[in-house]
């Protein structure tokens, strides 16, 4: 009869040992993953101008940023803009957008250890320099996040030292919003922003490879300033013997610049320019950010970024 009774009370010992052991166990696991969630809430910042043109807008910016949520399912995808101008009016009519300094110090509040910026602007320029680098280099310095990384702009890498070649892949998306027949007598003109303190290379080495590839297309900038600017795709139309001109915004948005600068009906308009030299002309007002193959390349440089390639 002892010998059972003292079988009884080893076996409720062994049974309590566990129960403890695993309570610890399970508490220690609980633990473990509440600082395991903090240290792995990521994000993803895409940083664009931006615009005042809600349906561009939607069309262009939620389009990039919702293929971006597609592809990175763990992260948390936010929008910031770096255009003053164009936050205070959207504000003036309730809607509120982030600059780029609100919103990785929100994450920072929030607990994000691991953050990647990337910016919808088409090159490395002064926007780029001055909106979003300098922002971000704020943040590395104050080590603000244990990863804090930027997704290059679309015309960055042009293949050096076995790096992509920026300018072929984007060529090849422009092809696809493209005619699909090259008639000799037309061509595309691309209008992009151009820098209004210092020339940006990107548009004429897009030129180049948009040429390489064999597509009647023609870059130019509405910053007069820069090149190629208006006078420069003119020249180049008349040496190609072009006759018919289809204009379309080599900007993410199709906003003011497209809308007015483009295709508006002032005189000074690059359509009535045009028209005024003796071309046909269409427009085309679609942003980049329509471009499925524009949005894969953002897609691709947060991915680049992540790896830090």
């Amino acid at each position: 009869m002892m010998v059972t009774t003292n079988k009884k009370i080893r076996y409720r010992a062994a049974t309590v040992m566990v129960a403890l052991m695993l309570l610890f166990s399970l508490t220690a696991l609980a633990a473990a993953q509440a600082v395991h969630g903090t240290a792995a809430k990521k994000a993803i910042v895409v940083t664009s101008f931006g615009t005042t043109f809600d349906e561009a807008r939607a069309a262009n910016i939620d389009s990039v940023e919702n293929a971006i949520k597609a592809g990175f399912p763990d992260y948390d995808v936010r929008r910031a803009f770096t255009s003053k101008i164009v936050m205070k009016r959207l504000a003036e009519r309730g809607i509120i957008i982030d600059s780029l300094e609100e919103a990785l110090a929100k994450l920072k509040k929030e607990g994000y250890r691991e953050v990647v910026v990337q910016t919808t602007l088409l090159t490395p320029g002064e926007e780029y320099d001055n909106k979003v680098m300098a922002v971000v280099n704020k943040h590395l310095q104050a080590k603000s996040f244990d990863k804090l990384v930027v997704g290059r702009p679309l015309l960055t890498y042009q293949g050096e030292n076995g790096t992509t070649d920026d300018f072929l892949v984007m060529a090849n998306a422009l092809k696809q919003q493209m005619p699909v027949l090259q008639l000799p007598d037309r061509a595309v003109v691309f209008m992009g922003h151009g820098s209004p303190n210092r020339h940006n290379p990107a548009y004429g080495l897009l030129q180049a490879k948009l040429t390489e590839i064999g597509l009647n297309a023609v870059v130019g900038v509405v910053e007069e300033t820069d090149h190629p600017n208006f006078a420069d795709a003119l020249k180049m139309l008349e040496e190609k013997g072009y006759k018919k001109v289809v204009l379309m915004p080599l900007m993410l948005v199709a906003g003011d610049h497209a809308n007015n600068d483009m295709a508006g009906d002032e005189d000074d308009s690059w359509k009535n320019l045009l028209k005024k030299e003796g071309y046909q002309v269409q427009t085309y007002l679609h942003g980049l950010g329509e471009n499925t193959a524009v949005q894969e390349i953002y897609v691709q440089h947060v991915r680049d970024a992540i790896l830090g390639r």
